[in-house]
């Protein structure tokens, strides 16, 4: 593979992209927050940020992994959307999270958990795919499902 083609268009790149979610939602859980992870990559595949869930620290619903590293990212990079930018994240986004990765121009969504493992984790998650928002938007979005997922579902057993 050529050195200008980006390593997280494959397995292994993706696998290695996670690693940085997983990582920001083992932090988060040692701060006694949602295992929940997520970490974005410029197109080139350098990392931008990884965070985990805010949620219990910012008394703040939205603050879920995914919104928190968005928001994040575009004041990292001075720029409103994150054109052509990954998103990893631990658990396949919710709808809020699905939303804010389409507006913000995310093109690349991999994922580690399904909504039904968190469900099945015990955690309240609405039964709409990601995949319907993003087919839906308009924009051609690369998603990604099933990358480590069982390191991903692992974070659900860890203590809280």
């Amino acid at each position: 593979m050529p050195a200008s083609e980006n390593m997280l268009r494959t397995e292994e790149g993706r696998a290695g992209g996670m690693r940085a979610a997983v990582d920001a939602a083992r932090h988060g859980i040692l701060a006694g927050q949602a295992p929940f992870g997520a970490a974005i990559f410029t197109e080139q595949g350098e990392l931008i940020v990884a965070e985990h869930n805010q949620v219990r620290k910012m008394l703040d619903p939205t603050a879920h992994a995914e919104v928190f590293a968005i928001r994040l990212a575009c004041r990292l990079i001075d720029q409103r959307t994150l054109s052509g930018c990954w998103l990893f994240t631990t658990c396949e986004p919710c709808p809020m999270c699905a939303a804010a990765a389409v507006f913000a121009g995310l093109r690349h969504v991999a994922y580690g958990a399904s909504v039904e493992d968190a469900q099945e984790a015990g955690f309240s998650e609405l039964q709409l795919p990601s995949r319907q928002i993003f087919d839906r938007s308009g924009d051609e979005i690369a998603v990604y499902p099933g990358v480590l997922r069982q390191e991903c579902r692992a974070l659900f057993d860890l203590p809280k």
